[in-house]
């Protein structure tokens, strides 16, 4: 075989994200606290800039951000402090432990991700994402917080949340850990018996065994104080008006910016080489600055009046009327791409007559219902939450049960499917929750 070099000349097609790129697509994902502190920062740095805060409406760049920073700080000394919450112990707790300023700063990110329960919120994936991280770093970074107090805090789900407070404890029942990691299913069934055989043990050393699961925590998060009160400023507001609804932009929260008309008319004449490039480079950031500040309240908006469009039932009626929908069709209705509305609908929320919600809260999964429409996996998990609350705690109801209820209420839903969102709902299987 006779082996030749050759030349070739192939042409590729490649996205390069230019630097007016890149800032739009940082501001339209941030959030509008994050975004204002942004804008601050950029003013203090441009003396093409102006912006004028909301606070004082004092002009100006100087006199204005000292104003707008002074006010903002006295608002915020006036809040009560916080009681301690599962990020604020585990956060205490890592400053304690000797671990490596990397899986330091990824723990930290985890804690902050946490849900009241102590349920880790997002995806090893997601994490690594957002961390600029292996997936292996986050996985080592997370069993570190994992072996935190209290027990089964940081957990992905509830499997997982009572496997590692029984692997902490220094006595637990020799069967819990086979009996949930490898039987859960079976153990929301009804045949005890069969279940005793099947790992050779008699019914009277599983119940033992049941006992000791009911004594584990399936929420440790709930062992702290509520969650700080959170100031969220909504990015928009939604009004029924004679029958329609209609939609405010709340932007009152950001400062106005502008271009320093001072700045820009003196800097028009003849400069010197370098004086001549960094007012152009000043002027030119600035520029960009207000063209993605343009671009996100276009998106945002245009993001927001399909969600209300596609969710009119929802602001009628609650959860219950959640219309699944998905990040492509709306895209495709909006001509722009998945990831633009999905960047959109990061860290924003809107004001409803049902109360305050994240954007991505409208983007639910969906099952069938008997008339062919769809009902959102949301408002089947609360329904099934709502049986939970209202069951006879002496008798709760079995995932087959709780299936039949949602049957007849025209819900197309398998048992299977009942258990995994009881599962997420971290609520315990029947024979576990029997008093």
């Amino acid at each position: 075989m006779i082996l030749k070099l050759t030349a070739e000349t192939t042409q590729t097609t490649q996205l390069n994200l230019t630097p007016q790129l890149k800032q739009s697509i940082f501001i339209l994902q941030i959030a509008s606290d994050e975004l204002a502190d942004f804008i601050q920062t950029k003013a203090t740095d441009n003396p093409f800039l102006d912006i004028e805060w909301p606070f004082t409406g004092i002009k100006g760049s100087n006199k204005s951000r000292t104003a707008g920073i002074d006010h903002k700080d006295r608002w915020l000394n006036n809040l009560s402090r916080p009681d301690e919450t599962a990020e604020t112990a585990l956060l205490a707790q890592l400053r304690l432990a000797n671990i490596p300023k990397s899986t330091l700063a990824i723990a930290q990110y985890l804690a902050g991700n946490l849900n009241e329960s102590g349920y880790l919120e997002i995806s090893i994936v997601e994490a690594s994402a957002a961390c600029c991280a292996e997936e292996e770093e986050v996985l080592y970074a997370l069993a570190c917080l994992q072996s935190l107090e209290p027990a089964g805090i940081a957990a992905r789900d509830l499997k997982e949340c009572l496997l590692l407070q029984i692997e902490r404890d220094s006595n637990p029942d020799p069967w819990a850990a086979e009996l949930i990691g490898n039987h859960m299913q079976e153990l929301a069934g009804n045949n005890r018996k069969q279940l005793a055989d099947k790992l050779n043990i008699s019914v009277d050393r599983l119940l033992s065994a049941i006992t000791y699961i009911r004594t584990l925590n399936p929420k440790p998060g709930l062992a702290f104080g509520s969650q700080p009160q959170s100031y969220i400023q909504p990015d928009a507001k939604v009004q029924k008006v004679d029958g329609e609804y209609a939609i405010t932009m709340t932007d009152a929260f950001l400062p106005k910016v502008m271009m320093n008309k001072e700045y820009c008319s003196f800097f028009t004449g003849n400069l010197s080489g370098d004086v001549s490039a960094y007012v152009r480079n000043q002027r030119q950031d600035a520029e960009q600055l207000l063209w993605g500040l343009a671009q996100r309240k276009v998106t945002l908006r245009r993001v927001i009046e399909i969600i209300v469009k596609e969710q009119k039932a929802f602001l009628d009626k609650g959860v219950s009327g959640l219309k699944p929908m998905n990040l492509k069709a709306i895209a495709a209705q909006l001509g722009l791409h998945e990831s633009t509305i999905s960047r959109a609908v990061q860290n924003k929320y809107m004001l409803t007559p049902q109360g305050v919600y994240a954007l991505k809260y409208f983007f639910p999964s969906g099952v069938s219902t008997v008339s062919g429409e769809e009902a959102s996996a949301e408002s089947i998990r609360t329904q099934i939450k709502l049986l939970v609350e209202r069951e006879d705690k002496k008798r709760p109801l079995s995932d087959q049960q709780m299936t039949d209820l949602l049957n007849k209420e025209g819900i197309q839903i398998s048992r299977r499917t009942v258990m995994k969102y009881r599962e997420e709902l971290r609520i315990l299987s029947s024979r576990l929750r029997s008093s």
